[in-house]
């Protein structure tokens, strides 16, 4: 079995976008996963390899590809939008020696081009992200539709200003609604915000924050509606979760959205999502999700994607 080393900059094995993904991994490879910096232990880690992912195309990617330290193994680089949006790390990849770039989504995909034509030089693959559907699905009971859900680190790109002020045109419509919001506060300037504007909409006691929730799908359960704010994502992850275990979404149409997720939920303006909220039904996008986003259908993809690399790295490997 070939040796496939998963580096991980930003999160743990467990928190990992690539956790779903490693029992299948494990089944093909001698896998391992690596979170931490460049540096020695990242290079120790390399040198086993046959082949190397970098997931997140952030400082270790940058060091990866341009220290010598890949030593010719076939490299796969999975880019996510913070890299594209905030930061030059794509400028600094030496991507003659990247295999594989991967993105979520084909909006993504082109703004990266668009920014960093070297990138041209590593083969380019379009991978959605994929959903467990054992583990996302419906619960028990059917969930509460006026119950709304929120998801994402609460910050200005999540856009959680535009979440206050559906919640306010829909309190005016209609009562008895509730949001609830899943993400920790990562921005002092939005918790500031929001903890005036909140009793400044007359919101107090309608707005329920969470923070961060171990238990995502029991989080989900009971929620009717996923509303989606934010600016932009590469793919948001979160709004298919939440459709596989039930809810309807109503998603803030941000660049690229059009081609993720069902345009008939997608909206500009707050009365668009206030109408939405109000005639959205339980259950009828979760099909729509597998048949798209199943976490098999991902995997079958990153297999064939890593059955395709070169073998040079089988010999080096030992």
């Amino acid at each position: 079995m070939r040796r496939l080393l998963l580096a991980d900059r930003i999160k743990d094995r467990r928190g990992s976008f690539l956790a779903p993904l490693i029992p299948v991994l494990e089944q093909h490879f001698e896998v391992r996963f690596y979170a931490g910096p460049p540096g020695p232990e990242l290079a120790a880690a390399i040198a086993w390899a046959d082949i190397v992912w970098l997931e997140w195309c952030w400082d270790h990617a940058a060091w990866a590809t341009s220290s010598g330290v890949l030593g010719g193994r076939a490299c796969v680089v999975r880019l996510h939008s913070i890299e594209a949006l905030q930061t030059d790390y794509p400028a600094r990849v030496d991507w003659r020696q990247v295999d594989a770039l991967v993105t979520v989504g084909e909006d993504i995909d082109a703004l990266v081009q668009e920014r960093f034509p070297a990138s041209a030089a590593a083969a380019r693959m379009v991978i959605p992200n994929g959903i467990d559907l054992e583990r996302f699905r419906p619960g028990a009971v059917a969930p509460d539709m006026r119950r709304i859900g929120w998801v994402g680190h609460v910050e200005p790109k999540k856009n959680p200003m535009l979440m206050l002020q559906v919640m306010h045109a829909l309190r005016r419509q209609a009562a008895g609604f509730s949001l609830h919001v899943a993400g920790a506060f990562t921005d002092l300037r939005t918790l500031r915000y929001l903890r005036r504007m909140i009793p400044a909409l007359g919101l107090e006691g309608w707005v329920h924050f969470d923070g961060e929730v171990a238990d995502m799908p029991g989080w989900y359960a009971d929620k009717g509606v996923l509303l989606s704010t934010t600016m932009y994502e590469s793919f948001g992850l979160n709004i298919g979760e939440a459709m596989a275990v039930g809810a309807f979404p109503v998603v803030h149409g941000f660049p690229g959205a059009e081609l993720l997720w069902p345009v008939e939920c997608q909206f500009a303006g707050v009365d668009e999502a206030v109408a939405l909220i109000r005639a959205a039904r339980p259950g009828l996008y979760r099909a729509w999700v597998a048949e798209r986003y199943g976490l098999a259908q991902q995997a079958e993809m990153i297999l064939a994607l890593l059955d395709g690399l070169p073998r040079r790295g089988l010999a080096l490997a030992g």
